[in-house]
């Protein structure tokens, strides 16, 4: 999911096969996280530096890769994924900073956030955040 803290708050990509369905008023009983071992933190980590670089760079047909079908396919595919680059880049600029990378845990779901500054968007923060299922 893209969104800024404060201004841009209009969410733009739920990504990396997040499944939509936890999302809704039907939300699934969570399960109990899995501990992650430093091997897999490790990995996790560098996958999101990864979803972001492709991101950020206009790699759509690379982030496709990473993508649970049926959210690429809401998405509009690799052609949706380009299109919301192109959005995503006229609103808030290119990336200037990066001021953040971490991986972390909302409602039981594992998440790396990467927040930045960007040149169309002075005094703020853009978060990009990465959802990943089982």
């Amino acid at each position: 999911m893209f969104f800024s803290r404060g201004l841009f708050a209009a969410a733009a990509l739920a990504a990396v096969a997040a499944p939509l369905a936890a999302q809704t008023a039907d939300k699934p009983a969570l399960k109990a996280p899995l501990s992650l071992t430093a091997a897999d933190s490790a990995r996790y980590l560098e996958l999101g530096k990864t979803y972001t670089r492709w991101f950020l760079t206009g790699n759509a047909d690379s982030l496709a890769t990473g993508m649970d079908a049926e959210l690429l396919e809401k998405q509009g595919g690799v052609d949706g994924i380009v299109a919301l680059q192109g959005q995503i880049a006229e609103r808030v600029g290119a990336q200037t900073r990066m001021t953040e990378q971490k991986l972390t845990r909302r409602m039981g779901m594992l998440q790396f956030w990467h927040a930045g500054e960007f040149s169309e968007l002075a005094g703020d923060e853009v978060v990009i955040r990465w959802i990943f299922n089982d």
